[in-house]
């Protein structure tokens, strides 16, 4: 069975199952012994970082940001007490500006172990942007950098990038959320990114119940009881559920799964803290 979603107009998902999706089957029971701490930490991981590449697809995000914390205003070192100022701040911005602007948001660790923010923003008002000038550092001002200042006065240097190329973006931003972040997973409740509402999510176009090779290869990633990929380049969904009867194959659209998305991507012109390394992982 392949489960299809539509992320925006020419990117699905395929995920390939490979059992039955029957909760009281036996594939997909836990057994009695309680989850070790690493497989929950793995799995929260996993589903951050899933749920941040789908909201980054799909919403029309305009700039990359990046917001740090000013030590004479805020203990650097509580991400908890920062998020919460910050998520108020956004709203309390909202009303100022009278503009319903959107966040995705995931924290980041300076070497030192304080905490800055990486993250999406859309409808965020023109009026409440500035271009850098000197003395900021020149790859801000040639790269088109923009300063948010109502940012800057309340926790510290901040900056926003227009963003070029939204799908690299999208996959680019999910980077973020990491194995050393997942451990925050430890204490109950703690957030692994943060995000306005409401966003959009991947809708579903379809289920396929029968075998089919080209979506078999649009699976690029093969887990316990699943292979997934991601597609682009097509605008095309399965009209109805399909069993494999009088369908023939060769009226399916071409397919091509997304390999490398960061592979001609350049972060330093939306990321000021790029340090010139992807981690290596899969983004799915």
């Amino acid at each position: 069975m392949y489960t299809i979603h539509q992320y925006r107009e020419d990117i699905y998902k395929v995920v390939a199952f490979k059992g039955v999706r029957d909760p009281d089957s036996y594939l997909f029971r836990e057994t009695e012994n309680v989850q070790h701490n690493d497989r929950k930490l793995d799995n929260n991981f996993s589903r951050a970082r899933s749920m941040v590449l789908q909201y980054a697809l799909c919403n029309p995000w305009d700039y990359f940001f990046t917001g740090t914390l000013d030590r004479k205003k805020f203990d650097r070192y509580n991400l908890d007490t920062y998020a919460g100022k910050l998520m108020q701040f956004i709203r309390d911005k909202r009303k100022k500006y009278a503009a319903s602007f959107q966040v995705l948001l995931v924290p980041e660790h300076h070497k030192d172990g304080a905490w800055h923010m990486h993250g999406l923003v859309f409808g965020l008002p023109e009026t409440a942007l500035c271009p850098f000038a000197p003395p900021a550092p020149q790859k801000l001002i040639e790269n088109g950098f923009l300063n948010w200042p109502d940012y800057m006065e309340k926790f510290g240097f901040c900056s926003l990038a227009p963003i070029r190329d939204p799908i690299a973006t999208a996959f680019y931003i999910s980077k973020y959320v990491s194995k050393d972040l997942s451990q925050r997973a430890k204490e109950l409740g703690k957030h692994l990114y943060f995000h306005s509402r409401p966003l959009k999510k991947a809708e579903k176009a379809s289920d396929v119940y029968w075998h089919n090779q080209r979506l078999e290869d649009c699976c690029t990633h093969e887990y316990d009881f699943c292979k997934v990929g991601m597609v682009e380049g097509v605008n095309w969904m399965f009209p109805y559920q399909w069993d494999g009867v009088d369908f023939p194959c060769e009226e399916l659209p071409s397919m091509r799964p997304i390999a490398e998305p960061l592979q001609d991507f350049d972060p330093q012109t939306i990321d000021p803290f790029w340090d010139g390394s992807f981690e290596q992982s899969t983004f799915l």
